[in-house]
């Protein structure tokens, strides 16, 4: 997989938000980071956090924006992140964030340590707590105080609780525009053609991460395969399912290769539907739409449940085959 350069490139609109707040000593105690599913986005955070943390003083804008770009590893006595937790004897990560994986936050704030000294907690991501650990949370930014901060992060507009985001300020996000994903593509890619950089910009909608791991796991050497299923069921035959079994499972059964794989299906129904709308094929538009909405549904149950991926996608497949 192609690593992450040492500089953060786009994001130029949100990173210019976040260091005028830097730079003018304005970050509120609850800061949320929404938009795609960037591993930019933890980087930019952990970055405030040590901007926070350090007490930095910046002499211009410029050089708070290029703070913020930074890549490198670190860690801070007084940054606390939390994220999913890695299960070494199941050889993957919980399936969410649970109240007693958050337990300990109140004894990091109330730590005792040198006068005005701030500490940052950061959540990656809001949409992994549970029920449980959202109402813990909640008591607990209800309440801070002039040295405590959140920076949570957030990538589903709907999985914001309502509560946390009355009480917080957010920098959204967006996906990069064509232009800024070009070049960004061009930058770690520089062998590519720019037609296949603006076809994966399509399909992508330009989401940086989601090429890597397309890359990565060569999801392209199925894409026209899927494509032609999609649009025409008959091309389903009895062995297509474990075809598709085989291919994932060649580069492993994780739940990041898996979630990347129906992150796949999903923007190939986009890319379809969008195909047949220009063809005016209403008949094939109803049938994606069911396909994408069994899609959401199916998944959902897969990572909440830990269903067996196997079974999951002959029942996708068995789905698409007979509606």
């Amino acid at each position: 997989m192609t690593r992450l350069k040492k500089t953060i490139l786009g994001f130029d609109r949100e990173i210019n938000i976040l260091a005028n707040r830097l730079c003018n000593n304005d970050l509120p105690n609850c800061l949320i980071l929404s938009g795609p599913k960037e591993e930019e986005l933890k980087i930019i955070a952990l970055n405030l956090a040590s901007s926070l943390v350090k007490k930095q003083n910046f002499n211009s804008v410029d050089e708070a924006c290029l703070s913020l770009r930074n890549i490198e590893d670190y860690t801070n006595p007084y940054i606390l992140l939390i994220e999913k937790i890695w299960l070494e004897d199941k050889k993957k990560y919980k399936k969410k964030i649970f109240r007693e994986d958050i337990s300990y936050i109140l004894d990091f704030f109330s730590t005792k340590d040198e006068v005005n000294q701030k500490r940052v907690c950061l959540i990656n991501s809001l949409d992994d707590l549970s029920k449980d650990a959202v109402n813990s949370l909640l008591k607990i930014v209800e309440e801070p105080n002039n040295n405590s901060h959140f920076i949570l992060i957030n990538h589903k507009e709907v999985a914001t609780v309502p509560t946390i985001k009355s009480r917080s300020h957010i920098v959204k996000f967006k996906y990069h525009r064509q232009e800024e994903f070009i070049k960004i593509i061009e930058n770690y890619y520089p062998q590519m053609e720019n037609k296949e950089i603006k076809n994966l910009f399509n399909l992508s909608k330009g989401s940086i991460n989601f090429v890597k791991k397309y890359l990565e796991y060569n999801f392209k050497d199925m894409d026209s395969h899927l494509t032609s299923v999609l649009r025409n069921s008959k091309n389903i035959k009895p062995n297509t399912v474990f075809y598709y079994i085989d291919f994932v499972k060649k580069y492993s059964d994780k739940d990041e290769v898996i979630e990347t794989f129906f992150d796949f299906i999903s923007l190939k129904i986009n890319e379809t539907t969008i195909n047949a709308c220009k063809e005016n094929n209403v008949g094939l538009i109803n049938k994606l739409s069911k396909y994408y909405s069994f899609l959401l549904n199916l998944r959902e149950k897969y990572f909440i449940y830990n269903l067996n991926f196997d079974h999951t996608l002959i029942t996708y497949f068995y789905f698409i085959k007979n509606v």
